[in-house]
């Protein structure tokens, strides 16, 4: 057929199957508007995905290969009305998309959309576990006065669920450190014993990587880059610690994916990588 002759490389790699027979479903949340540095995360999404073809399919470090997954990606989700109502919105898709048994995969998009996200499959699944890669605390209540903003998200989250493990924080302010203390965060990724715990639990999992848990060296193209962080490889060995999780691992997002403080593609390339090894192990 003629249409053989063609792909549409707007969507992220290998993601070219029905919703109908996917196992995951990719959506972008292109949403920037509570973002204090430099704006430009809306444009993530689609950078991401162009940087997807750019990345080999296949996973040396799983044995994995993104081609023999139905992958189903929907693009990005209308931005429009207040903020309150595209995260009913995001909150409406993630549920119903986890209620049908298919994994939930965002690409962001700053980190507050990581808040209805963990509502909507929080409501389809039962109480869940969010592992969050992040090196802001992010535990505001609110921050210019706004609740929803991207500096509150933890805190938002904990009010879903208080299974929330916080990996890789190196900024906040003074009181965020302080209820920090009573939270479960840690300034270290996690290790083999960390992960082991928290899968023992046998709830499902929700992973979500802000980009700029890594080092600015790896990661330069994000809003809010802070440094002191890890390399790519080392997360990836982190998050390589969850291949045991299996069907657990029911959604994840990565986000804040800031194309405008990018140099070429290498925080898109990285997020790509992150997201294919994430789907190799929810999926593989």
């Amino acid at each position: 057929m003629i249409r053989d002759y063609f792909e549409d490389f707007s969507r992220y790699t290998c993601a070219h199957d029905h919703y109908g027979s996917a196992d995951a479903v990719i959506v972008g949340l292109p949403f920037d508007g509570t973002t204090s540095h430099h704006p430009g995360t809306r444009f993530g999404p689609a950078a991401i995905r162009a940087a997807s073809w750019t990345v080999e399919t296949y996973s040396p470090d799983l044995s994995k290969d993104l081609v023999d997954l139905s992958l189903c990606d929907l693009m990005d989700m209308a931005v429009y009305g207040t903020q309150e109502e595209f995260f009913r919105n995001i909150r409406t898709v993630a549920g119903e998309v986890a209620a049908e048994g298919k994994k939930v995969v965002a690409l962001g998009g700053e980190h507050s959309v990581t808040y209805p996200l963990v509502q909507g499959v929080k409501e389809a699944l039962g109480d869940l576990t969010v592992l969050c890669f992040d090196a802001h605390l992010d535990l505001r209540d609110e921050y210019l006065g706004n609740r929803l903003s991207h500096a509150c998200v933890a805190r938002r989250c904990l009010e879903v669920t208080p299974h929330f493990y916080h990996f890789g924080v190196r900024s906040g302010e003074a009181e965020e450190w302080r209820l920090a203390e009573k939270l479960q965060v840690s300034r270290r990724l996690p290790g083999r014993e960390d992960i082991e715990a928290i899968l023992a639990e046998d709830r499902p999992l929700y992973v979500t990587v802000d980009i700029d848990v890594l080092d600015p060296a790896f990661a330069p193209g994000t809003g809010a880059p802070e440094p002191g962080g890890v390399s790519s490889r080392e997360l990836l060995q982190a998050l390589h610690l969850l291949r045991e999780a299996g069907d657990r691992l029911v959604a994840f997002d990565v986000v804040e994916v800031c194309p405008p403080c990018e140099h070429g593609t290498l925080t898109a390339a990285l997020a790509a990588k992150v997201a294919r090894e994430l789907l190799l192990m929810a999926l593989g």
